[in-house]
């Protein structure tokens, strides 16, 4: 197991022999691919966007996922058929576009979706597809694979949109049935993508091992470590971790910090120890996002992190040392100033609601 203080000593990380996927498939024939993002207002080419449309561009591409994961989940909803074809479309594009999964991530994690009334399980989708993305990078996936692993991790928790909302939504205490009910979406997922077996062959197994653990303790099969593929451990833990930072009807959301010391201590071995490094590395102990206590007093939110100085991440001041508002983009890289430094991590919850950013 990964233990917490490791994260400082740092180390290269390759990519082990264990089964990821089967990878032998047709290149991807991009004039094809990229019609729906053209469509969509996304740019098409593979060249880096220029930097003052960064924040437009990721909106349109967050805008064309959501879109299409309503029509997906709509077809699903009535059992008809979908295509794959824009997924794999806007896969390409992030995988090939220079720069655009770290603005992507940037972007979602600074953004406020507290009041969000969009459908969560797409939000959740998203969210998971970028940090699998993160992590497949930092095991050097090649462009295939990490086709693949965004494929599955955009799609493997399909089986939620045959889940009753009455169930999904329900802020009380499930019920046996209800939480049999609710399981029951890996195998679901599973046979809802098997259709796209032949090319795809990880989707179906993602959707149904992302719950699986590396200690046997998840399901639906109790499945241990290497009996679990790669990218169902990473989508696996890129779905726990977003889960645990975003408000659910049944229970408040933990603090970024909180939720990544929460899965890197875990006494029960969940998560694969070379998964986890990974995103200690992409994600960082105090991941983008986060508020912190320097040891001047102020708090700060994180906006960047460091891999060679993990404990010294880029911050925004929020509240100077005397409890006062910040005025102004005052942007510090603690790994640049050695007397500075965090203290404490700060939930969201204990900052007065004014200067919450």
């Amino acid at each position: 197991m990964v233990r917490y203080s490791d994260v400082i000593k740092k180390g290269n990380t390759r990519r082990g022999s264990g089964e990821k996927g089967l990878m032998d498939h047709e290149k991807t024939n991009y004039s094809k691919r990229f019609s729906t993002l053209k469509e969509s207002g996304i740019p098409s080419d593979l060249n880096p966007m220029p930097a003052q449309k960064d924040t437009e561009d990721v909106k349109k591409l967050h805008s064309a996922i959501v879109d299409y994961l309503v029509e997906v989940q709509g077809r699903v909803k009535n059992d008809d058929q979908f295509d794959i074809i824009q997924a794999i479309d806007i896969i390409n594009h992030i995988i090939n576009t220079p720069g655009l999964i770290e603005r992507f991530y940037q972007s979602t994690a600074l953004s406020d979706d507290s009041g969000n009334k969009e459908n969560y399980l797409i939000l959740h989708l998203i969210n998971a597809l970028i940090y699998a993305i993160k992590l497949g990078a930092g095991l050097n996936y090649s462009r295939d694979e990490l086709l693949e692993l965004g494929l599955a991790a955009i799609f493997y928790d399909i089986g939620f949109f045959k889940m009753p909302e009455s169930v999904i939504e329900k802020k009380g205490k499930l019920t046996t049935a209800e939480i049999n009910t609710i399981r029951s979406h890996t195998e679901i997922g599973r046979n809802i993508l098997s259709q796209f077996q032949t090319e795809h062959p990880m989707l179906a197994r993602v959707a149904l091992e992302h719950h699986e653990r590396e200690n046997g303790s998840g399901y639906p099969k109790g499945l241990k470590k290497d009996e679990i593929c790669e990218y169902a451990k990473i989508t696996g833990l890129a779905d726990t971790f977003d889960a645990m930072i975003r408000n659910r009807p049944y229970r408040k959301a933990l603090a970024q910090h909180f939720s990544v010391k929460e899965l890197v201590t875990s006494k029960n071995s969940m998560f694969s120890s070379r998964v986890i490094k990974v995103f200690l590395e992409e994600i960082g102990i105090f991941p983008v996002g986060s508020y912190v206590r320097l040891n001047n007093m102020e708090i700060a939110r994180v906006v960047g992190n460091s891999k060679i100085h993990p404990l010294k991440p880029t911050v925004k001041l929020v509240i100077n040392g005397k409890g006062e508002d910040v005025r102004g983009e005052t942007i510090i890289t603690l790994e640049k100033h050695p007397l500075l430094y965090v203290t404490a991590a700060v939930d969201r919850e204990d900052l007065p609601s004014e200067q919450v950013v």
